[in-house]
């Protein structure tokens, strides 16, 4: 079941909300904006647990934060090429 929406007013730049409606698509300026406020909301998150988890276990290496890094690259490497694979596919050609 969708969540329920509601219908805010919100004040940006006006340079920046034409440069989203532009970049929008069929999806619409709602949808672009709802998910740029989701991945936001992610990442400010995220950022407290890990200024949580450093003050209570200590300051993460340098070491570990590359690796993290290097796995989210090939992460998001496997998804590109997979969506490459599946619009290959559909579209009856070979990937």
């Amino acid at each position: 079941m969708a969540e329920k929406m509601g219908k805010y007013s919100i004040t940006m730049p006006r340079s920046l909300a034409e440069a989203a409606r532009e970049v929008s698509g069929d999806a619409g300026l709602s949808a672009y904006i709802a998910g740029a406020v989701g991945r936001a909301v992610r990442h400010d998150r995220l950022g407290m647990f890990l200024a949580e988890y450093e003050e209570l276990h200590g300051k993460i290496s340098e070491e570990r934060i590359a690796a993290a890094e290097a796995a989210i690259i090939r992460a998001d490497e496997e998804h590109a090429e997979r969506v490459h694979n599946s619009a290959a596919h559909r579209a009856g050609g070979a990937a």
